[in-house]
């Protein structure tokens, strides 16, 4: 079937929302957290500051159900149809906004979606494809408004929704609790166990300084015929799925090496990374990734979608990648002392320092410096919490099943790949975010490839 033009101003009426399902006012006005400002000044033309989000869904999809879905899923979530107010003399403030209409596709999915306009708001963005039983649910959401999890907490809260809509059953639907007012409490700081000591700042300083002085390594291009077979496409990013079987061999060696998996994968990434330098002049220069920390304690899961992490920086050089076994041993002991401590914490500290003086901020982040040698997010369990029935081993909603669900990591200039992990149904997917200007398709598919490729000989030696 042809693609039809977008309707993103639908004729369709605007269904009103049930009694005690509106937008919290008295929450606003409100001001940015140092994170929300961080990413609010790193989003430029191109390289916007968006976590593109896809599920692959199979069945018959209700428009008017998912409509009024939508509609009252966003009254649990404000902050993706604030708008943002700028007076440019200190931080922005969070508005009362109304979300943006649904993007309705016959027929095959853009390459990629429309660029999201950051300013005056950074309303999410859906779009809904759909080719008869094969329907693709499309979203963006700003990173300025969300973090990885928030944006899946929406989306199994919207599925939720629309089940309910379609059994036709009275009242609400059976979503966790939520309650708005914990948004004033999605600072990082506010959500630290204990008060700021002595050793946390000089740990904030070491953190800060060590970014601002030691440039990090960039991943360099390489020429790499790719045989890898096209999983998925999707905006911006690739995607391949294990198996089931492939998923609990990598859960087995983690077992056995007494690791946790995501250490495993880690320490995989960084001999990716050391692959891809080791014959460069990045060589010199330490490799170090960012990995996103949830800062969420139990009662913190009752509020809505926001960003409540922080970042963590892991830092190697090439030649400490030569060994892999002590690779893994040092990945380990890190990870659990990050685990331990509050590591999570400090670079949000410093940027908060530096919001004092926003043209410092500004300065810093717009200057020609790799931060990061890239990205590495996990995103486990984005479907664990949620009263969606299983059906045939996958979530179910209504008569829609979902297949599959991913997402990527915006990026920005010098820190040019992100891979996200996702586990979903038994399964772990990898996507894979390159910077377009230095990674066309070949050499994108390529560093996809050489993952999976560490992997397997991982497997493969059960180290």
């Amino acid at each position: 079937m042809p693609m039809q033009k977008p309707n993103r101003d639908s004729n369709r009426p605007v269904i009103p929302l049930p009694a005690g399902e509106t937008n919290p006012g008295p929450l606003f006005p409100q001001r940015f957290t140092p994170f929300e400002f961080y990413f609010y000044l790193e989003d430029r033309p191109d390289y916007p500051s968006v976590i593109p989000i896809r599920l692959e869904c199979r069945g018959q999809l209700n428009v008017e159900a998912f409509e009024r879905a939508y509609q009252i899923t966003h009254a649990r979530h404000p902050l993706l149809s604030a708008q943002i107010e700028d007076d440019g003399r200190s931080l922005p403030v969070w508005t009362a906004g109304k979300p943006a209409p649904i993007c309705w596709i016959d027929g095959p999915l853009a390459a990629e979606m429309e660029p999201m306009v950051l300013r005056p708001s950074a309303r999410l963005q859906v779009e809904v494809c759909r080719e008869g039983e094969r329907i693709i649910l499309g979203f963006a959401f700003h990173h300025v408004a969300v973090d990885g999890m928030g944006a899946f907490q929406f989306i199994s809260d919207l599925l939720v929704a629309y089940a309910h809509i379609c059994t036709m059953t009275t009242g609400l639907p059976p979503w966790r609790r939520v309650d708005c007012e914990l948004l004033r409490n999605r600072d990082g700081h506010r959500l630290a166990d204990r008060r700021i000591t002595l050793i946390d700042l000089l740990r904030v300083v070491r953190v800060m300084a060590s970014l601002q002085l030691r440039r990090a390594a960039v991943v360099s291009h390489r020429d790499v015929s790719p045989t890898l077979p096209l999983d998925a496409a999707a905006p911006d990013f690739l995607v391949h799925t294990l198996s089931e079987h492939q998923t609990a061999e990598l859960s087995r060696i983690a077992r056995k090496l007494s690791v946790g998996l995501n250490v495993l994968l880690i320490r995989d990434y960084f001999l990716l990374l050391a692959d891809w330098n080791a014959a460069t002049a990045e060589v010199r220069r330490p490799l170090r990734v960012i990995m996103p920390t949830n800062l969420r304690r139990k009662q913190d899961y009752r509020m809505p979608a926001a960003n409540v992490f922080g970042y963590v920086f892991l830092t190697r050089r090439v030649r400490d990648c030569r060994d892999r076994t002590r690779l893994l041993d040092s990945m380990c002991r890190e990870l659990a002392l990050i685990k331990r401590t509050r590591w999570g914490i400090y670079y949000e500290a410093g940027l908060r320092i530096c919001c004092k003086w926003p043209r410092l901020l500004r300065w810093s982040l717009r200057r020609n410096w790799p931060f990061a040698t890239a990205i590495f997010s996990n995103l486990n369990g984005g479907f664990d919490h949620t009263s969606l029935p299983w059906r045939d081993g996958l979530r179910a909603a209504g008569d829609l099943v979902v297949k599959n669900g991913y997402g990527a990591s915006p990026i920005r200039p010098d820190t040019r790949a992100s891979l996200a992990i996702h586990n979903y149904a038994g399964r772990l997917s990898f996507a894979v975010r390159c910077d377009k200007q230095w990674f066309g398709p070949a050499a994108q598919r390529a560093f996809l490839q050489g993952y999976l490729d560490r992997l397997k000989m991982t497997v493969e030696s059960e180290s």
